[in-house]
């Protein structure tokens, strides 16, 4: 009769401590669903760091220059950010010159020919802050949004030429100089890859309030045994309400880093 007891007991042991093992397996399954659900039905709001990637539409040749920009994602609530943004962007072209060797009737002949791009260098900075909402909840959702922006960019074209005509060296120095100040409306995409990481394409339609232009131009021709001729020029302007559209105008790419 003992041993039937204990074995009673026994029995009674493991059947409670099998019904407590799947309660507990349970509720861990449901926590962790629960928490999945959570953090992938609602998009989060958290301060954010945004990087602007190479814009390809307004850049031909990646490699000759720079165009991106940083900013911060400011949460206001859910589905509401105040974004500023600084980007800079940098190109550079300069005038380069070819030599050509061709040899004929045992004759040689070195020609030299020199490229002259316009502009040679570019440089722009760009200072804005957006309103954006999403429109959806979810990993991926569009978004609106407006703001304001300054600009400031510079053009050179520089170069020196003492090939192309014999015993002259010509010389060219442009510059010019742009502010503007305007609004943009912004429609975009955003794809959260992770809890801490969003991609996103977005284009802007600018409308710049006001724009001033300021430029320069000197050309120096100098002759073997003469003085210098220079001729230059100057002229400003002023515009007010400039309407841009296209994708040269403001589609860009990015990503979003959450913290």
């Amino acid at each position: 009769m003992l041993k039937r007891a204990w074995l009673s007991l026994l029995t009674a042991v493991c059947m409670a401590s099998s019904v407590a093992l799947a309660d507990e397996v349970d509720l861990t399954s449901e926590k962790t669903d629960g928490h999945a659900k959570s953090s992938h039905a609602t998009f989060e709001p958290s301060l954010g760091v945004v990087f602007n990637l190479q814009n390809i539409f307004q850049n031909a040749g990646v490699l000759s220059g720079f165009n991106g920009g940083i900013g911060v994602l400011l949460p206001l609530n859910a589905n509401l950010w105040l974004r500023p943004t600084v980007s800079l962007r940098r190109t550079s072209d300069p005038a380069v010159v070819t030599t050509t060797t061709t040899t004929a009737n045992d004759m040689t002949t070195v020609t030299h020919s020199l490229t002259r791009p316009s502009p040679t260098s570019t440089f722009g900075i760009t200072l804005g802050a957006d309103l954006l909402r999403r429109l959806l909840d979810g990993d991926l959702a569009p978004y609106v949004g407006a703001g304001l922006m300054f600009d400031i960019s510079t053009q050179n074209t520089f170069w020196r030429d003492d090939v192309s005509v014999m015993n002259q060296v010509s010389v060219r120095d442009d510059t010019s100089t742009s502010f503007g100040f305007g609004a943009r409306g912004i429609l975009g995409v955003g794809w959260r890859l992770y809890p801490h990481f969003m991609i996103f394409a977005e284009y802007a339609v600018n409308l710049t309030f006001v724009s001033a232009n300021s430029t320069n131009t000197s050309t120096t021709v100098t002759n073997m045994g003469m003085s210098p001729v220079s001729a230059t020029s100057s002229a400003s302007s002023v515009r007010v309400f400039e309407f841009a559209t296209g994708l040269s105008q403001g589609a860009s790419l990015g990503l979003a880093a959450f913290f």
